[in-house]
């Protein structure tokens, strides 16, 4: 009878080890298929490895164009000189070089922003830094028809945590900073109340796509397993007061490919004491 008992505990201990094995390779396999959507959308056309520059405006006439004498010189121009913009405090407009009609330009803080396309190279107009901007991409950059992928850590479960989610009942705003030094002040979506590795934290949230959070955090990997200015966590809409933190599906910023980004960084209520190894990492031959 013992030795019944002994196997059928045994027996029981199997069984429910093989189901947590089978839930936890679920989950890494749909990580596995959810970087794969990521990395699709990275290297599409237009997308953030495409970004090629990032011209600030002041008053004044652009030419742009592939020859070497353009201001706005970009060598995958179809022509050596496709027009010209020019900028009249806030008004900007576009000169077709053919002698087309001039366009005028819509940035993206007004609403869709102006798109001059020429070649593999276009021209957005923006507004970075309380600025217009022009930002450049080209669908034949280097980066990404060169680009390798991007490594993952291998899926941690218990980096799968949930969070206490406290929506603001007056508008509150929290100051973040970009990787170049300016300062804007964006409304917080919600505060995120958890704990990890033993500690007590809560993250800052911002508006993110389809009515869901948007995270930027950093962590004691940075700048050693991970990119050094933190990274980002897309999450979705609180639902009865609590919202789930992946970090397994933590990914790396654009500024991480390309120095023509703006990209925020963590706010100091969203550092973590402790090295978060999931998600995106460095090439382990980059360090």
């Amino acid at each position: 009878m013992r030795g019944f008992l002994f196997c059928a505990l045994v027996a029981f201990g199997a069984c429910r080890s093989t189901e947590e094995n089978l839930v936890i390779s679920q989950a890494s396999i749909d990580q596995r298929a959810w970087h794969a959507q990521r990395l699709v959308r990275l290297q599409s056309e237009d997308g953030w490895l495409t970004l090629v520059g990032l011209e600030f405006l002041a008053d004044g006439r652009f030419r742009a164009g592939s020859a070497a004498d353009m201001e706005l010189r970009y060598a995958n121009c179809e022509r050596a000189h496709i027009g010209t913009f020019v900028v009249e405090s806030e008004r900007v407009s576009f000169e077709p070089a053919d002698g087309g009609s001039a366009l005028e330009l819509v940035a993206d803080d007004v609403g869709a922003p102006s798109v001059v396309r020429s070649g593999s190279v276009s021209f957005t107009l923006l507004r970075r830094n309380d600025q217009l901007a022009l930002r450049v991409k080209d669908n034949a950059s280097a980066v990404r028809t060169q680009f390798r992928g991007i490594e993952l850590f291998e899926h941690d479960p218990a980096l799968v945590v949930q969070a206490r989610a406290f929506e603001p009942e007056a508008p509150r705003m929290v100051a973040i900073t970009n990787v170049t030094g300016f300062v804007e002040q964006q409304s917080v979506r919600a505060e995120l109340e958890f704990s990890l590795h033993g500690r007590a934290y809560r993250f800052v949230a911002t508006a993110g796509s389809a009515g869901g959070l948007f995270v930027v955090f950093g962590d004691a990997s940075n700048g050693r397993e991970s990119y050094g200015g933190g990274r980002f966590l897309d999450l979705p809409a609180p639902k009865d007061g609590f919202v789930t933190i992946d970090f397994n599906r933590a990914y790396q910023p654009p500024c991480s490919f390309t120095p023509y980004a703006t990209c925020p960084l963590p706010p100091d209520s969203n550092r973590i004491a402790s090295a978060v190894l999931a998600g995106e990492r460095l090439s382990k031959s980059a360090h």
